[in-house]
């Protein structure tokens, strides 16, 4: 597999919590950009609000979602998107109740390994 990384990566991206919900907003401005990503200790959704994304769980392809759509993103698997619409927004939402941040279970970085 091939990744292409793009000059500018996600050009923002904002935290909000409240009432124990955490949610983590990704603005993506070009197609073909990759977003590693990591895994968790617990489910969480990736809610996809604008655009289009590419998705692999554990190096298996999910599919392509077009927003809006939620994807379930299972405890211990790790998660990567490629964007396939300039413009791209994703949001990450967790459950924070457990113990107050985001629990990371493991990172991962992109490679032709992954």
């Amino acid at each position: 597999m091939h990744y292409k990384e793009l000059d500018e990566q996600p050009v923002s991206v904002e935290i909000k919590m409240a009432d124990d919900v955490f949610i983590k907003s990704y603005h993506v401005e070009k197609a073909e950009t990759w977003m590693p990503q990591h895994s968790h200790a617990y489910d969480h959704t990736s809610m996809i609000a604008r655009g289009a994304v590419r998705v692999w769980r554990d190096g298996f392809l999910m599919g392509d979602f077009i927003a809006p759509k939620g994807i379930m993103i299972e405890a211990h698997t790790k998660h990567m998107f490629m964007t396939l619409q300039d413009d791209t927004i994703i949001y990450c939402i967790h459950n924070i109740s457990r113990s107050g941040e985001v629990e990371i279970d493991a990172e991962h970085q992109l490679s032709d390994e992954d």
